[in-house]
């Protein structure tokens, strides 16, 4: 690898002087905590401004200890040469405050392997974009829960739940709410265990298994997936999940190709396939 892509995970030997750590710096600190992973496109996007000066900034912060560049990133080839950025040890320290959490953000992030990570910057992605959506519309995501933080949420009476989703989330708009799990999909799931989630999914809307303990009366599952060919061929296996056999509009599919960080409000707009009528719809349907 050349030394000049080597050098952007080395930390600097020399002082870089003090850092006062502005309300800006906790704000993108926080979401670090929250998202666990983003790019540079991602952040600048979130917390827009002159970019030159957000670079800067996310130097400094590396370079002092706050965020981390993960290493897992040389490993993979992602969708851009954008760096990806994470907590790290003093960046924990101001987004959390308890020991105890910092110590177990530590341990989750030596754990981080490459295709893990691209596929939490999927999810990252589809959450930014999401999140860029709804403020333009007036709305907010005011819950979102994922990995471990999920996993306990999801275990009722110390019983582990059968699946466990790579999201869930609430959307509030015009004093409505939508809730809705989520599944990032790169492919590398047979369809005979990806069928087993979408039966399991179904098995907890006909029997209500979360509708109390999540706070809500229905939901929907979206998938988002690499390529159209997989979104396709994931909604045609899923006409099998229901009951009948005849495709629900319970599940709804997207390539992630159809948004993006320029135009985030498309994946608000009819580009979901349903597994009921493979037909385009919109979130809100």
């Amino acid at each position: 690898m050349p030394k000049y892509k080597l050098q952007k995970f080395v930390r600097s030997e020399s002082p870089l002087g003090h850092l006062r750590i502005q309300p800006r710096d906790i704000a993108l600190l926080q979401d670090l905590a929250s998202f666990r992973f983003l790019n540079s496109a991602q952040i600048m996007a979130l917390h827009p401004g002159g970019k030159r000066n957000l670079q800067r900034r996310l130097h400094r912060l590396y370079h002092l200890g706050y965020v981390e560049r993960p290493e897992a990133q040389r490993e993979i080839v992602l969708a851009s040469n954008n760096l990806v950025y994470a907590l790290g040890r003093k960046g924990a320290e101001v987004a959390f405050g308890e020991e105890r959490a910092v110590r177990n953000w530590s341990r989750l992030n030596a754990r981080i392997k490459s295709p893990n990570l691209a596929h939490a910057l999927m999810v990252s992605q589809f959450r930014t974009i999401l999140t860029l959506a709804l403020k333009k519309r007036g709305g907010e995501i005011t819950r979102w829960r994922q990995g471990h933080d999920l996993r306990g949420e999801l275990t009722i009476r110390g019983k582990s739940p059968e699946i466990v989703p790579d999201g869930f989330f609430t959307i509030k708009q015009d004093d409505k709410q939508w809730h809705f799990f989520l599944e990032a999909d790169r492919g590398s799931m047979d369809h005979h265990r990806f069928l087993g989630k979408m039966r399991a999914y179904w098995n907890w809307y006909c029997e209500k298994t979360y509708n109390a303990h999540l706070n809500f009366q229905s939901f929907r599952v979206l998938t988002i997936t690499n390529t159209e060919g997989r979104r396709d061929n994931l909604c045609a296996t899923t006409k099998s999940a229901d009951a009948r056999r005849t495709g629900s509009g319970l599940f709804l599919f997207v390539c992630e190709k159809d948004y993006s960080l320029k135009k985030p409000e498309a994946v608000l707009s009819p580009i979901w396939l349903s597994a009921k009528d493979e037909s385009k719809h919109s979130l809100f349907e």
